[in-house]
């Protein structure tokens, strides 16, 4: 049976749980808690060299990167309402997954390091050329979703669900949730397409991947970090 090996405080790794609960492949959840460093110990890194999550032991093939895990997944199991034969589709589909590394989640990434991992760990002054700098990328990546992945469509390019729509919404959960960024009130057609997303795979399955960021989110409030405006 196909193992995935995951931390739900990781964005991709929400993705892949949320894709196998909504699929239904069976599988079981191999949890990697990063905070305690599970990620660098050597029955990990026999899975994954690389030290990262999410990661597949799919009956003894390995994989790791959640893009071509998620692909894998789809093409192995005929899933292609999340991930369509059509080529044209599927490189719509692929042009996000690519953009998005080093737009929303590379700016949602230094604001929830910057802002909830390193406060969290006791590492203080906050660093404001990183908050500054996630601020300013997140900011472009969020209107670039506004204002060309859903300017026609309900989804990412597209009419229907994908796993664009997977990866994108758990990176926006990481600043909505994770440090309580208004998303809602600077970008409506983002927050409109992330309450689609939760529909679409069921709200249930949405929010129990998300409910370790949700603690999260409690504990940046508690800690009384500044969170800056969008």
């Amino acid at each position: 049976m196909l193992k995935a090996y995951v931390d739900l405080i990781s964005q991709p790794s929400r993705a892949l749980y949320i894709f196998l609960k909504f699929t239904q492949i069976p599988h079981t959840i191999q949890h990697v808690a990063l905070r305690k460093g599970e990620h660098n110990k050597a029955e990990f890194l026999k899975i994954n060299p690389f030290h990262t999550v999410p990661a597949i032991d799919d009956g003894g093939f390995l994989l790791s990167e959640s893009v071509p895990i998620l692909q894998y997944l789809c093409n192995k199991h005929n899933i292609h309402s999340l991930y369509p034969k059509d080529l044209q589709q599927r490189a719509k589909i692929e042009a996000f997954t690519h953009w998005q590394h080093l737009n929303l989640r590379y700016g949602g990434s230094i604001l929830f390091v910057a802002l909830f991992s390193q406060p969290a760990s006791g590492k203080m002054p906050i660093d404001e050329k990183s908050v500054q700098l996630g601020v300013k990328v997140l900011k472009a990546s969020l209107e670039r979703i506004e204002q060309i992945y859903l300017k026609d469509t309900p989804f990412l390019s597209s009419d229907s669900l994908s796993i664009a729509d997977l990866l994108g919404a758990c990176e926006v959960m990481q600043v909505q949730v994770g440090l309580g960024m208004d998303i809602l009130t600077r970008y409506p057609k983002v927050a409109k397409w992330v309450e689609l997303v939760r529909e679409s795979v069921g709200a249930s399955i949405f929010d129990d991947a998300h409910s370790f960021i949700l603690k999260a989110g409690e504990k940046v409030r508690k800690m009384e970090v500044s969170v800056p405006k969008l």
